[in-house]
């Protein structure tokens, strides 16, 4: 039995738009010059667990990403083919799901293989996409790791009637389609191995990265328990589990030092859902880190939950950066995606708090949210300009299948589109509300990175603060192309 868990491919017939595969919060493409590398590219935890977990268990197994590789559709088939899978696993998200599928269909010509799919699209689509997609013979449901080896175990033993009652598996029975929704995971974090960085090397893998390169991103913990209405990882991956999993403070550290002694890392980013939630242990993290004299910095995705004395003992430890998600500065707008613990009055403080600390700041907004109006929108770019964060990310509200966000689309009449290509949080909107059209969300989410950029890079020519530690980290080139592309209106 051999296993091969693939990332789909980059590009498919346009060379110039790379898709985001697994490993990304929500679906996007990023249009990008030819054989450029230096761009925003998650790691894909749940194949990176996976097939760690395969391997412990003695099951030959292959991972391949082929967006981090840079392949487009033919290499992607050709190697695929290439490796003969027993169980081919595809993490398919939904903007490249109609793409991605033909390409399984010339893979099953090609080799006789079973075809098992993940990710949250099938997640939430699985009865109507096996009964549409033959080629696809499992489902693989939520969180996949252990259903992974389940089907890989029972497939081993070349047993059918088994897999009947594994759970966090669809398949097909004669004419019925059985979907085994998964139970919630419970498994503990501390006894997982690491994820793996041999078919998955750091050095392909790139997010905030503002204090040294490579940098390895890792998770200290699993779950969050805020319920934003837009979050697929949480409403659909999760399934809207109120587990906080965490992991103790010294393995963390323990992976840190495998991380920079074996692997070269010369930064961590902790991609947790939210890094936030357990202060105590954030506090307990930082003097882990700090008593074992890594010296090495780090990063996390947070929220403005955090208060100042944890910050500074954050700071002290070697912390570098935050990420945290603002969405929008209309408080009716926040409350109606269920964000009520965003106050604007304590982001301004927490920004203010992350500078006196010297913490890099990085904001997220997302334009087009229900309840917004262009006035509201308008509002949020200039709140964003007045916040001064040190970087910044928009994106188009995006009602991903599975999500509360998308059953409110769907039941209001507000979908433009069923094209999942469209589906694409960085480029195109598909929503149409009554006094919000699809091209006005698109316009205003150029105009507000227009206006975010122009307005930092005239405060960095007066106030230097940010190109230093871009050039520490190695990301001129990228920093620049970015900063012209949205500066010239386009991505």
């Amino acid at each position: 039995m051999k296993v091969v868990l693939a990332n789909p491919p980059a590009y498919y017939d346009d060379h110039h738009r790379h898709f985001i595969q697994a490993g990304s919060r929500w679906s996007f493409s990023m249009f990008v010059s030819p054989g450029m590398k230096e761009h925003y590219l998650p790691y894909p935890f749940l194949e990176g667990y996976g097939l760690s977990i395969l391997k412990q268990n003695g099951i030959e197994s292959v991972g391949i990403d082929a967006c981090a590789f840079d392949m487009d559709k033919k290499e992607f088939v050709s190697k695929i083919v290439s490796s003969k899978p027993d169980l081919l696993v595809v993490d398919i998200p939904t903007i490249s799901f109609p793409l991605t599928i033909p390409l399984l269909g010339e893979i099953r010509r090609q080799v006789d293989c079973k075809i098992a799919v993940a990710g949250g699209h099938i997640t939430s689509l699985a009865s109507e996409t096996l009964k549409q997609h033959g080629v696809i013979d499992y489902a693989l449901l939520g969180e996949y790791e252990f259903s992974l080896l389940a089907l890989a175990k029972e497939l081993e033993k070349g047993s059918s009637t088994s897999i009947d009652d594994l759970a966090g598996v669809a398949f097909r029975k004669g004419d019925e389609i059985l979907v085994k929704r998964p139970s919630v995971q419970k498994f503990n974090l501390d006894e997982m191995p690491y994820p793996d960085r041999k078919d998955y090397p750091i050095e392909l893998y790139h997010d905030f990265e503002i204090a040294g390169r490579p940098c390895v991103q890792m998770l200290t913990s699993l779950g969050c328990p805020y319920k934003c209405s837009f979050c697929m990882p949480i409403r659909v991956m999760n399934q809207d589990s109120p587990l906080y999993r965490r992991r103790d403070p010294q393995k963390i550290v323990d992976e840190m030092s495998y991380a920079k002694d074996e692997l070269g890392a010369k930064q961590v980013y902790f991609d947790d859902d939210t890094f936030s939630v357990d202060k105590s242990r954030l506090r307990e993290m930082s003097r882990v880190i700090r008593e074992s004299q890594l010296d090495l910095p780090w990063t996390a995705m947070g929220d403005i939950t955090i208060d100042e004395e944890t910050i500074r003992l954050m700071s002290n430890s070697g912390c570098a950066g935050i990420k945290f998600g603002v969405e929008t500065a209309s408080t009716a707008t926040l409350d109606g995606i269920h964000k009520t613990f965003m106050k604007i009055e304590k982001v301004k403080q927490f920004v203010k708090w992350l500078r006196k600390y010297g913490i890099w700041s990085h904001s997220t907004f997302i334009i087009g949210l229900p309840g917004d109006k262009r006035e509201d929108i308008l509002k949020t770019i200039e709140f964003s300009k007045k916040l001064d964060t040190d970087s910044v990310q928009f994106s188009i509200a995006t009602p991903f299948p599975g999500t509360p966000f998308y059953e409110q689309a769907k039941q209001n009449g507000w979908l433009a589109t069923d094209d999942w290509t469209q589906y694409d949080g960085a480029n195109y909107a598909v929503l149409n509300y009554p006094d919000l059209s699809k091209g006005d969300i698109e316009d205003l989410h150029r105009l507000a990175l227009k206006e975010w950029y122009r307005n930092a890079l005239f405060k960095e020519i007066k106030h230097p603060r940010r190109i230093g530690r871009i050039i520490k980290a190695g990301s001129v080139r990228y920093s620049i192309r970015k900063t012209l592309s949205h500066l010239r209106g386009t991505l």
